[in-house]
C-alpha cells in the first residue's frame, strides 16, 4: 500500500482507472530497485559526464505565439515568491553543442496548455523512453481546471532548434497528496508519451535514493527552460551545495526562475556518474527547495515506467 500522499493518479479514464490503480498499488509488493538505470543509447557524441559548460549568445527567433507564464502560478498563484534568483544571477546558458550530449539532451522544455485554454511554461527530463519526470503543478494545476489538456515536449530546447522535434502529450499522472491535498510535499509526477524513438535516442537520467548523511552539502545541480530568459526558450544551468534535507525535501541556494519548475536536480558520483536525486518546484527569498526522491517516490516512478 502506498505511504499516505503517495497514492498514484492518472487523467486516463476517471474513477475507475483511478479505483484501478489504488487496487494494483496495495497489493504490489514495495519494489527493491535502488534506482532507476541510467540509460546510455549508442552515439559517438555521447558522454557520461559533459565537462565544462558554456557560455553563448542567444539565438534569434524561436518564439512562442504566447507569454512564458511559469506552470506554478496555475497553483500558487502570483502572492508568493515561487522560484528566485538569490544574489547574484549565476546561471549559465547551454551551449547548443552540448545539448547533443548527455545529460542535457535528456532535458525538455514544455509548453502546458491548460484545459481553459491558457498557456504555461515548465521543465521535464527523461527517467524512460516514454516517461518524463517533472512537478506535479506541470500535470496537475489546481487552479486551472485540474489535469493539463496537453503538454507539448521539446527536448533539448535551444530557441528556435528543435533537434527532436515537438511530442504531444495528453496522458499524465502524479498523486493524491498533491492532486487532493495540494501539498507541496508531494510536488511529483509524470507525463507519458506515446512513442518510444525520441526517448531512445536521448536516454534517461538514472534515478536514485540516495542517504540523508550522502547529501549533507552535496553539489546540487539543476538545468532548466526558465521564463525570464528569452521566453523559456534556452536551458540554464547553476550548481551550488545543498543548504539542508528533510525527509520529504531538498533545500539550497541554485539560482532559478519560473519555467525551470520539473527540472532534474542531479549529483556526479564517482561511482555511478550522474543521478538525480530530486525533482525542482519552487522557492523564495532566501532559498529554492525541490521535492526529494524518497523510496515512495522512486516506487511510483518505477511504476510509470512499466506501466
Amino acid at each position: 500500500m502506498p505511504a499516505d500522499g503517495h497514492k498514484p493518479v492518472t487523467n486516463e479514464s476517471g474513477a475507475a482507472e483511478a479505483a484501478k490503480l489504488v487496487l494494483e498499488s496495495s497489493v504490489k509488493p514495495r519494489t527493491n530497485r535502488p534506482s532507476l538505470p541510467y540509460y546510455l543509447p549508442p552515439s559517438p557524441s555521447r558522454t557520461r559526464r559533459a565537462a565544462g559548460i558554456v557560455l553563448e549568445a542567444a539565438a534569434e527567433g524561436g518564439g512562442d505565439a504566447l507569454p512564458a507564464l511559469d506552470a506554478a502560478r496555475a497553483s500558487f498563484g502570483d502572492s508568493t515568491v515561487l522560484e528566485a534568483v538569490i544574489g547574484n544571477d549565476d546561471r549559465v546558458k547551454v551551449a547548443q553543442a552540448r545539448l547533443g550530449m548527455n545529460p542535457w539532451r535528456q532535458i525538455c522544455s514544455l509548453r502546458i496548455r491548460a484545459v481553459s485554454g491558457n498557456a504555461y511554461v515548465g521543465t521535464g527530463w527523461f527517467i524512460a523512453p516514454k516517461v518524463l519526470a517533472t512537478a506535479g503543478h506541470c500535470v496537475y494545476m489546481q487552479d486551472e481546471g485540474g489535469w493539463a489538456a496537453s503538454i507539448d515536449v521539446m527536448p533539448a530546447r535551444f530557441g528556435s532548434s528543435l533537434p527532436f522535434g515537438t511530442l504531444r502529450a495528453t496522458r499524465f499522472a502524479a498523486v493524491d497528496g498533491w492532486t487532493v491535498q495540494r501539498s507541496r510535499d508531494f510536488d511529483y509526477g509524470v507525463i507519458f508519451l506515446d512513442d518510444a524513438t525520441v526517448g531512445t535516442q536521448v536516454g534517461n537520467f538514472e534515478v536514485r535514493v540516495m542517504p540523508s548523511a550522502a547529501l549533507n552539502g552535496v553539489n546540487a545541480k539543476i538545468s532548466g527552460y526558465p521564463a525570464d530568459r528569452e521566453q523559456a526558450r534556452f536551458q540554464y544551468f547553476h550548481e551550488r551545495p545543498l543548504q539542508s534535507v528533510t525527509d520529504t525535501r531538498l533545500i539550497y541556494d541554485v539560482d532559478t526562475f519560473g519555467g525551470q519548475s520539473g527540472s532534474p536536480i542531479w549529483q556526479e558520483t564517482e561511482e555511478d556518474g550522474l543521478v538525480a536525486i530530486g525533482i525542482h518546484t519552487t522557492g523564495g527569498f532566501t532559498s529554492n527547495s525541490g521535492t526529494r526522491v524518497s523510496g515512495d517516490v522512486l516506487d511510483n516512478l518505477i511504476r510509470w515506467t512499466e506501466a
